[in-house]
């Protein structure tokens, strides 16, 4: 598969990777389809991440569509999805406390692991979110780290906020 990876500060390349394989349960494999690119890129471009190893495959605000399951996983394959690109391990004190954002073994995907300027990735199926008829190009701009708490205040309806004005959280 193609990706393009930040071998070192300033130096980005298109190269061939193999492909991310078969999804392990709970997990899916995720065709990419689009990924917006923020601040953190830019730091990591520019080698002023501070918690970042080199080379990377950048990428953490995404959308795809699931094209594999792993075993246990409820989403349908071809359905599209917003990805939460932070790695949460369920099972430290923070997560048994449903505080997933305070895991003390967070991972972020693009910046502590490879993220998704790729053809395809391998994600928790716990950190996938349906698009709900948003457009893959909008719903890569529905950063899911902030979609969760948008869920709960608009009821998952990010459209209807679209349509008065609003951006996409």
């Amino acid at each position: 598969m193609k990706a393009v990876v930040c071998r070192s500060p300033g130096e980005l390349v298109l190269e061939d990777r193999a492909d991310p394989g078969t999804p392990p349960p709970g997990w899916a494999r995720v065709a990419v389809s689009h990924v917006g690119i923020c601040g953190t890129d830019y730091h990591i471009f520019e080698g002023k991440h501070p918690f970042l190893a080199y080379p990377r495959i950048m990428g953490h605000e995404v959308s795809g569509t699931i094209v594999e399951k792993g075993e246990g996983v409820e989403t349908s394959v071809g359905e599209p999805v917003i990805i939460n690109p932070y790695l949460a391990c369920g099972e430290c004190i923070a997560c048994r406390h449903g505080k997933p954002n305070c895991c003390v073994r967070i991972e972020v995907l693009g910046v502590h692991r490879d993220g998704a300027m790729c053809e395809e990735i391998l994600v928790p199926a716990r950190n996938l979110y349906p698009a709900n008829g948003l457009s893959l190009a909008d719903a890569a701009r529905a950063h899911a780290g902030h979609r969760r708490r948008a869920d709960r205040a608009w009821h998952g309806d990010l459209r209807a906020h679209r349509r008065t004005g609003g951006q996409p959280a």
